[in-house]
């Protein structure tokens, strides 16, 4: 393959990297400067501020949200099942005034079976860049995470959970967030909510309220209501997304390892079986899509 500029643009983070021709990251550029933060369309200036000292000749792979209706070119999403020759078709090519050569894979549509349509960008590209684990079932985490079935070479179908964004909003506005105080995640009260909600998949608005009565009647300090909060929704993420799986069956998580152990602890209180993935699979999912693409 050729070296090129790997680009993992999302919705609150830019991630760059200059990618040699066996895959090995010789240059990296990060800032807090997702696609939201970008102000009047200004993505090629932004892209210019954290790479404009690498290469023009070397082509870009960009996947993610910068793909998406409110980042820098909207792709058409592909449709399930899809693997990496299908992505490799659906690449949007886009040459920027300076003369770069970007290259973006699109995300993914599902038609699922319970909320009619789901979507995913970027997550596919780390799943066919993880492949080689083995693994039928991988999981991303973020604001909305993402559970990701695949066969034969292909993502055959996924469902959205809206875990994240539904800590921040019980912790920074609700009530439940009233009695909490910052700190380290404590172990023990993560085990007790997820342990609740294994226990009981369906009683999940109802047990949130165990968050404030825990907290009132002192059974768990305020710098544990949190963690109780996280293992509460975590677990019942897991018991629903997980119904069908068999006791045999791989996960793997993609993610930060902070974001990944909260899951993979989680799965492993379920009796199942997970690891942490790559932390570089975006990249090796964008080097198997551009070759696909003869891009690499």
């Amino acid at each position: 393959m050729k070296p090129f500029i790997s680009l993992d643009w999302g919705t609150t983070s830019f991630r760059a990297y200059e990618v040699n021709a066996q895959g090995g990251i010789i240059n990296e550029a990060a800032a807090p400067e997702g696609i939201l933060a970008v102000k009047d369309n200004a993505f090629e200036a932004t892209l210019e501020k954290h790479i404009g000292g690498w290469s023009k000749a070397l082509p870009i792979v960009a996947s993610g949200m910068i793909t998406s209706r409110q980042g820098w070119v909207e792709c058409a999403y592909a449709e399930c099942p899809a693997g990496a020759s299908d992505l490799a078709r659906a690449i949007t090519r886009h040459t920027t005034s300076s003369g770069r050569a970007v290259h973006f894979i699109t995300g993914l549509h599902y038609a699922s079976p319970s909320v009619i349509h789901d979507v995913i960008r970027g997550e596919e590209t780390q799943v066919l860049g993880s492949l080689a684990t083995g693994a039928a079932h991988f999981i991303t985490r973020g604001t909305h995470c993402k559970w990701i079935d695949v066969a034969n070479g292909k993502v055959t179908g996924f469902a959205t959970y809206m875990t994240g964004e539904s800590f921040a909003l019980y912790r920074q506005h609700s009530i439940l967030g009233r009695l909490m105080q910052e700190a380290p995640e404590d172990e023990a009260a993560f085990r007790r909510g997820v342990e609740k909600s294994l226990a009981d998949p369906a009683g999940l608005l109802h047990d949130l309220f165990s968050v404030r009565t825990l907290g009132l009647f002192n059974e768990l300090p305020p710098t544990h209501l949190a963690s109780y909060l996280s293992g509460l929704l975590i677990g019942s993420e897991v018991a629903h997304a997980t119904s069908s799986h068999g006791r045999d069956a791989k996960h793997v998580v993609l993610g930060s390892p902070a974001q990944a152990a909260t899951c993979i602890a989680a799965l492993k209180l379920a009796g199942l079986q997970a690891e942490q993935g790559s932390a570089t699979s975006a990249i090796s999912g964008q080097r198997i899509i551009a070759h696909e693409a003869g891009v690499l």
